[in-house]
Formats: structure tokens, C-alpha cells, sequence
């Protein structure tokens, strides 16, 4: 089969998950792919929209306010840098906010918790998780946003909690690893679950950990009888 080799640019990840991402070792396989809600998305985009359509009311505003004061051309050439102001920051903004949300990743490896972190389209912190390192997990909802949306977010609490160990990251920041988030997704708690059978997988038969079964959301009951069937190379 073929791999995605560009995980950063697809908007969707299905099973079976043939991709592969920077930094990823030869034996390591991907078990999961995530990004936050794709509401979340549209949230930001929305307020892209009615900030653009604020600077252009404005604009337009003030300009019809200059036609009695100073003159009428002066009042055009306002309402047509207001009109283009608006439409470049939405824009840029659309794009913007778009580029980070796709481009930020989670991933669930038979290694490691990983995440892509975008700050802005060409920056980013890529932050992991060793599956050693990790103590235990939680799910839980946090703030208004997730209560209404039915979000969740899912935390894993690192070993360097007890000793405070904070690391280096690749471009030399100082970097706190004692907690793993991935937030805004719909199966935060399935997720714990699938994970805490991941890490015993991983410490009780490690030897076999290549062949755990991926999570796949929503994956319960008979769907979950019928994958186990269809592809009987793998165990949980």
C-alpha cells in the first residue's frame, strides 16, 4: 500500500493509517491521528470574518462621516482602503488560522505520544512522550467551549512530574514535560481508555506491542468483533 508520506498537509486520517511523519524511526508504527475539532477551526475562522466585517463597517462608517466634513473624495478613497484592509486581513487571516489547525498534529505511536505544535505556518515545537514515561492518564472537560461542543481533553501525566524535570527541546527551550495534552477532540475519553491498554500492552508484553490493534474512534461491540476479523495480524 501506499504511505502519505506528508502527514502534515491532509485534512483527514483513515485507517489504516499508512503515513509518516518527521522524526518517525523505521520501527516505529502509528496507532493514532489526531487534531483538535475541526469546530474549533470554524470558531476561529468565524472570528476572522467578523473582525474583516468590523474594519470595513468602520471604514465605511467614517467615511460617509468625512463626506460633509472634508469631501467627498477623500470620504471614497477611506471607505476603499477600509474595503481592502478587510479583505486582506480576512484573507490572510482565513488562511492563517487554517494552516496552523491542519498542520497541528497528535500522534499515537507503539512508542510514543507526539505533537506538532504550529505558533505560526512555518514555526512549530514538536513535543513527545516516551510510552515509559508515562505514569497515568486523564479525560476530562474543560471550560464552556468543550461543555457545549462535547469536547474533551485528554492529559497524560510524565515521571518527570515527580522531580519537576523540565528538558531541552530541538531549538535549545527550556520545555515542561510533566504533562501531555491533546485537547478540543470528541473521544478524549476513549482515547484514555484505548491508551492505558496500550501502555499495559507495552509493559507486560512488549514483545507483541507491533501488533497492537490501532484505535479507530467509535470502534465498539460488533464493529469492533468485525475489524478484529478483518484483520485478525492484530491484538488488544
Amino acid at each position: 500500500m501506499q504511505m502519505h508520506m506528508n502527514i502534515l498537509s491532509r485534512t483527514t486520517f483513515d485507517f489504516p493509517y499508512l503515513y509518516k511523519f518527521p522524526g518517525q524511526s523505521s520501527s516505529e508504527k502509528i496507532l493514532f491521528i489526531t487534531r483538535e475539532n475541526s469546530i474549533m477551526l470554524w470558531m476561529r475562522r468565524t472570528s476572522i470574518v467578523l473582525a474583516a466585517a468590523v474594519i470595513l463597517v468602520t471604514g465605511m462608517f467614517l467615511g460617509s462621516l468625512l463626506v460633509g466634513s472634508v469631501s467627498e473624495q477623500v470620504a471614497v478613497i477611506v471607505q476603499l482602503l477600509s474595503l481592502i484592509f478587510a479583505g486582506i486581513f480576512g484573507a490572510v487571516g482565513w488562511w492563517w488560522v487554517s494552516n496552523l489547525w491542519r498542520k497541528s498534529v497528535c500522534i499515537v505511536t507503539t512508542q510514543r505520544l507526539t505533537k506538532f505544535v504550529y505558533t505560526t505556518p512555518v514555526n512549530r515545537h514538536v513535543l513527545s512522550l516516551p510510552l515509559e514515561m508515562i505514569v497515568d492518564t486523564g479525560a476530562y472537560t474543560k471550560g464552556f467551549s468543550q461543555a457545549f461542543f462535547r469536547l474533551g481533553t485528554f492529559t497524560a501525566r510524565s515521571s518527570a512530574a515527580s522531580s519537576g524535570v523540565a528538558t531541552d527541546d530541538d531549538r535549545g527551550e527550556r520545555i515542561n514535560k510533566k504533562y501531555f495534552y491533546i485537547e478540543n477532540v470528541a473521544v478524549a475519553e476513549d482515547l484514555q481508555q484505548y491508551i492505558n491498554k496500550l501502555l499495559y500492552a507495552f509493559r507486560h508484553y512488549p514483545d507483541q506491542i507491533e501488533t497492537f490493534r490501532p484505535f479507530i474512534p467509535h470502534l465498539k461491540g460488533e464493529a469492533r468483533k468485525t475489524f478484529m476479523e478483518q484483520y485478525p495480524e492484530y491484538w488488544s
